[in-house]
């Protein structure tokens, strides 16, 4: 029974870096990331997810050898799997990349339509609650990253009263959805104990221009308890309970290779410090190291060499950092 669970996706990601450089298709997706982020800390980790029948078997197999429970993953008898390529501008900032032809032509004469079939698709290879082992749910801590709104709700609730601590990373809206409203079907956010938003999906929520406290009274408003902001390159900013004023968590500053997956594997620590310390400033540096590993290389696997006592010596370093309240 692993003591930390990641639900999510697991996927194929092809990487293109600001010089136009491609890179090859790499072990991704937000619950491999998520996994491999508890792991640097742990080695009592578990993941559900559901793969295609072409993922590649090595990826799960080496997954497996660095001690991650690999028995919650459904393999489907379908070819369709989680695959997007995601481009990296010179500014930082990263795109996935659009449909191109016919696709894009369909995406913006029927949006609605786009975005219901998107959602039937995204549902196909999103776990539900009957994938999660019922060893599992005897776990210490599970982490609930971005899924298709009904799995993910399905989830919660097969975790929730079971599990003693839960954290939830919203899912983004799909193309075709208006931007500015929540996503209908979205989980019950009061039953996690914390929610992890990435800045870019408060602004699909609640609008362009916001700021990360207004996105957080929001998400209050539907139930959050505790809320923690990832902003990219600035880090994390911890809202406590019902604090107005975050503490800010700045990066690991180290060489990053390749950001994805950083945001993932940032929830993953975090789940480990919130189990271990009790303490959302603390969590938030555990995940701040886990996420300093995953950008050093590319693909979730990279990160698998690192051990707990690589990951004290970065708390240690970025504790040092964070002013005394």
């Amino acid at each position: 029974m692993p003591r930390y669970i990641a639900i999510g996706g697991a996927g194929t990601d092809e990487i293109v870096l600001p010089d136009g450089t491609r890179m090859p298709s790499q072990c991704g997706g937000n619950a491999i990331y998520s996994a491999v982020g508890m792991r640097i800390w742990s080695p009592s980790v578990g993941i559900v997810s559901v793969i295609s029948s072409k993922y590649p078997q090595e990826w799960i197999d080496q997954l497996a050898q660095a001690g991650i429970d690999v028995s919650g993953i459904r393999r489907s008898t379908g070819s369709f799997g989680l695959s997007e390529t995601i481009i990296y501008q010179p500014d930082g900032r990263r795109v996935i990349a659009p449909p191109r032809g016919a696709l894009a032509l369909v995406v913006k004469i029927f949006p609605a339509f786009v975005a219901l079939m998107g959602m039937r698709m995204w549902a196909s290879v999103c776990p539900q609650a009957a994938d999660i082992p019922e060893s599992y749910l005897q776990a210490q801590a599970a982490h609930l990253a971005p899924g298709e709104y009904a799995s993910q709700a399905e989830c919660l609730q097969a975790l929730h009263a079971r599990v003693a601590s839960i954290t939830l990373d919203p899912p983004p809206l799909l193309p075709g959805q208006p931007a500015g409203h929540v996503p209908k079907g979205l989980a019950d956010l009061s039953l996690p104990d914390v929610i992890l938003p990435s800045e870019q999906e408060l602004a699909e929520y609640f609008g362009e221009g916001l700021s990360p406290a207004e996105g957080v009274r929001r998400l209050r408003e539907l139930g959050a308890k505790s809320v923690v902001v990832k902003v990219g390159g600035r880090g994390s900013l911890v809202f406590d309970g019902s604090a107005d004023e975050p503490r800010q968590v700045p990066i690991y500053r180290t060489t990053a290779v390749d950001v994805t997956g950083a945001g993932d594997s940032y929830c993953g620590g975090f789940l480990v410090g919130l189990d271990e310390t009790g303490d959302l400033l603390q969590a938030a540096l555990y995940g701040t190291v886990s996420a300093s590993f995953v950008v050093e290389g590319y693909g979730a696997h990279y990160a698998l060499r690192f051990t707990r006592a690589d990951a004290e010596a970065r708390l240690q370093a970025l504790r040092a950092q964070i002013p005394s309240s």
